[in-house]
C-alpha cells in the first residue's frame, strides 16, 4: 500500500503497521474456543522483527514518516489507536481472537466505500470470528475470494 501511494505521489495518507513483532500469541481455549486447536505461537517463522520489517519497507525506499508502526499484541494496540478512518482495513490475524480484536477495534473507522480485506479466511478460527463479527453487527455486504490462498474481501456499505 505505501507503494501504491509513492507511485501516485500520495502524501496526505498514512499506513498503519500493527503486529507483534514477535509472533502470534498463545491462543486462549478458555475465553475463544474457536482457537483451541491452533497454536502458532510455536512457529518461529511467524516471528518478524520490527527492525527486519523496517528494512523491508527501506530496500524499497518506502520507509518515511506516512509509515507509523504499531507494536504488540492487537488487544493491546488497538483500542486506543489513533485513527479516524481508513479507506482499507487488512487484515492478517490467524486467531479468533486476533481477527475479532481487529475488527472490533477498526471496523468502525472503515469509511463507507472502504475495503476489508481478510488475509486468513482459510485458517477455520479466522473464518468463525469474521462470520460472528458479521453477523453480530448484520453485515450483509458480498464477500469476494480474491485467490486460492484463502484471501477474501468486502466492499462497506454502511
Amino acid at each position: 500500500m505505501r507503494a501504491v501511494l509513492k507511485a501516485y505521489n500520495v502524501t496526505n495518507r498514512k499506513i498503519y503497521v500493527a503486529d507483534s513483532f514477535q509472533g502470534l500469541p498463545l491462543s486462549n481455549p478458555k475465553i475463544y474456543p474457536a482457537d483451541k486447536d491452533y497454536n502458532f505461537a510455536r512457529f518461529d517463522e511467524l516471528k518478524i522483527s520490527l527492525e527486519q520489517v523496517k528494512l523491508n519497507f527501506g530496500v524499497y525506499g518506502l520507509l518515511d514518516e506516512q509509515v507509523i508502526f504499531l507494536k504488540g499484541w492487537f488487544k493491546d494496540t488497538l483500542p486506543n489507536v489513533p485513527i479516524e478512518k481508513l479507506a482499507i482495513l487488512r487484515l492478517d490475524g490467524d486467531l479468533y481472537e486476533s481477527t475479532m480484536d481487529a475488527l472490533n477495534n477498526l471496523y468502525h473507522k472503515v469509511s463507507i466505500g472502504g475495503y476489508i480485506i481478510i488475509d486468513d479466511y482459510m485458517i477455520p478460527c479466522c473464518c468463525k470470528a469474521v462470520k460472528d463479527f458479521r453477523r453480530q453487527h448484520k453485515i450483509t455486504d458480498k464477500i469476494t475470494v480474491i485467490d486460492t490462498l484463502g484471501r477474501v474481501y468486502w466492499q462497506k456499505t454502511k
